[in-house]
């Protein structure tokens, strides 16, 4: 599978000038600054009460960073460094207006013991500051927006594939194996095969969910799975799956399903390299 050009990945491969402009230009200044000046006025007001220090200056910050992964067209870290430098900007002018204009003592005892300057509690609170906005709101939009776009390529491969294998429940006996979905015998197939030294290699729901195709490998020999829930698989499941091996060059396949086969599935299927398994051999296999 190829790797989209505007991925996370490769955008980090790209040389820094060309990132930065590429950056700038999909830039959403009101999402910047919307968040940037919200975590900045956060951070000084929390700083009144006591005791929790350390643990909204880890918080707010990460909290925002979360917040640009959902909302930002990638380019996650100069996000998160913009806003954290617009949130520093934000604090530092907020504590000034409070510690010099306003002379709050509560913020102030807060912050500092009564010994120390009015312009060094200014500068240690909004160093402190400044630098788990910056840090954490660059740190936490970058990680977070990684997993975004790793979990939206999966929404997308799933989506392409028409659907997701689904575990089945306990298979006690033959019936619980014909009251499987296609998705749960697609999942029951895989598993198995797997236990029998397998190796999966993809899937795809195949005509509006009429089949349910794998690929396996084994012994470095590539096989192609088609699973079918229809009350009676035909040999139309059986020549489609030989045309389909042929146009992919494998030479090993399996029409697995959970009910039977009619008398022309298995002619179709004789001296051809398919084999057939219906549902009361699976089930024997799989004990």
């Amino acid at each position: 599978m190829s790797q989209d050009p505007k991925s996370s990945g490769s955008r980090l491969m790209m040389p820094a000038g060309e990132y930065l402009r590429q950056g700038f230009a999909a830039l959403k200044w009101p999402t910047v600054l919307l968040y940037g000046i919200g975590a900045g006025l956060l951070m000084p007001i929390s700083l009144l009460q006591s005791n929790v220090l350390a643990v909204v200056a880890g918080i707010i910050p990460v909290t925002v960073g979360l917040l640009l992964a959902r909302t930002a067209p990638g380019f996650y870290g100069l996000y998160g460094l913009l806003t954290g430098l617009v949130g520093a900007i934000t604090s530092t002018t907020l504590l000034w207006v409070l510690i010099f204009v306003y002379n709050s003592s509560d913020m102030v005892a807060t912050l500092a013991p009564e010994s120390t300057s009015l312009m060094s509690t200014w500068l240690t609170a909004s160093g402190f500051i400044s630098f788990s906005l910056i840090a954490f709101c660059t740190f936490g939009a970058t990680t977070s927006g990684r997993m975004e776009e790793r979990n939206r390529e999966m929404r997308n491969q799933t989506a392409e594939r028409g659907g997701s294998l689904e575990r089945p429940g306990a298979i006690r006996e033959v019936g619980d194996i014909r009251g499987l979905t296609l998705a749960q015998l697609g999942g029951f197939v895989n598993q198995l095969f797997k236990k029998k030294g397998f190796t999966f290699k993809d899937y795809k729901f195949v005509e509006k969910d009429k089949y349910l195709d794998l690929w396996l490998e084994h012994q470095e020999q590539q096989w192609h799975i088609r699973c079918s829930t229809a009350e009676r698989v035909s040999a139309g499941a059986v020549e489609s799956l030989l045309q389909e091996m042929k146009r992919e060059g494998i030479a090993k396949g399996v029409v697995v399903t959970s009910t039977e086969f009619t008398s022309s599935a298995s002619k179709s299927a004789k001296d051809k390299p398919v084999v057939l398994i219906d549902g009361i051999t699976l089930y024997d296999i799989s004990r």
